[in-house]
């Protein structure tokens, strides 16, 4: 069977949260990430193809958030980060995820992932602009940038994280807008010992992660 170009989708919807205790507490299925951040968390099923020994692989991304960051929080910076990997990554590292933003990113030097894993991802940064009176809440976009490896995959699901970080005090809120995003590219058979290599080499990496 010859390739078949596909586009992969990971939605997460938008953060409507209110900082109530010690935490964040969202109205839309995030969670709480420590008491500075929420997370969301969801999964791509390629089950259907990697049953049939397809594997895979990423040509273009697309990236979709149109709306409004907003957040009362006098703590000011708004730190947001999306990211696919072909191995799930644990909340315990998710958090070491959060604690390094604005530092490293997963895969890039001083992370705990393999870069191989990351087949996407993408890090902002927002901050309240002050000179917009009429906006109160504002969140301005000051620094972004986009990492991953865009390597094919043979993994039967694909593991999509976006993680918001905001320190909070009670009756402060956050606000982000929904986003898409869109891996473009094709699937196609590879030859027995390429296919059986990245396997294998999947599979590995789910232990460490483990």
């Amino acid at each position: 069977m010859e390739a078949r170009n596909e586009s992969l989708t990971a939605m997460f919807p938008p953060v409507e949260a209110a900082f109530v205790g010690a935490a964040w507490v969202d109205a839309r299925g995030y969670i709480p990430l420590g008491v500075d951040a929420v997370l969301f968390s969801s999964t791509i099923d390629l089950n259907g193809w990697t049953m049939n020994d397809f594997t895979f692989g990423t040509v273009q991304t697309q990236y979709q958030d149109p709306g409004v960051y907003t957040s009362t929080a006098v703590s000011a910076k708004t730190e947001v980060i999306e990211i696919i990997s072909d191995v799930p990554i644990t909340l315990a590292a998710l958090a070491i995820v959060k604690d390094n933003l604005g530092i490293t990113v997963p895969g890039m030097m001083g992370s705990n992932q393999d870069f191989i894993t990351i087949l996407y991802g993408n890090y902002r940064l927002y901050v309240p602009n002050l000179s917009l009176g009429a906006f109160p809440g504002f969140l301005q976009l000051i620094s972004s940038g986009s990492f991953g490896s865009k390597e094919p995959t043979a993994s039967a699901e694909l593991y999509c994280y976006r993680i918001v970080k905001c320190i909070g005090v009670p009756g402060e809120t956050l606000t982000t807008p929904a986003c898409r995003i869109g891996l473009f590219g094709a699937f196609y058979k590879e030859g027995d010992i390429e296919y059986m290599m990245r396997l294998k080499r999947s599979y590995e990496l789910q232990q460490l992660q483990s």
